[in-house]
């Protein structure tokens, strides 16, 4: 996967599958951004490096609209949905480059691969 800094076009939000995001996680220069809430993050634990941004708190659109446009997001929720919803709103606001965890980090569990529960977010 190769992504020119300077592409400044509007794409669909990409959905990837645990081993996609673990592959984006690893190749490093993305910003994860987890839009679960407070209790399911210290459940089912998070993403190493993962922003919050709760979907449900009310500036939640004003915190995804000061994010920098060019940045490359991956966005994962619970199961998939407020992920999408997310990456829909970023892509109406001129993000050029999202990827959202198909069926959030429940599928990420399933595969399998790490995630932190230290409750410090």
């Amino acid at each position: 996967m190769t992504t020119k800094p300077e592409n400044t076009t509007v794409q669909p939000p990409q959905i990837v599958d645990a081993a996609g995001a673990k592959q984006l996680n690893d190749a490093g220069r993305i910003t994860i951004v987890d839009v679960r809430t407070k209790p399911e993050i210290n459940e089912y634990g998070y993403l190493t490096g993962a922003r919050f941004i709760d979907f449900r708190s009310p500036d939640f659109s004003e915190t995804i609209h000061a994010l920098a446009r060019n940045d490359t997001y991956l966005i994962y929720c619970q199961s998939g949905i407020r992920g999408l919803r997310t990456g829909q709103l970023m892509e109406k606001l001129g993000f050029t480059r999202v990827y959202i965890l198909e069926g959030g980090i429940n599928t990420w569990l399933r595969a399998g691969l790490p995630i932190l529960h230290d409750q410090q977010q």
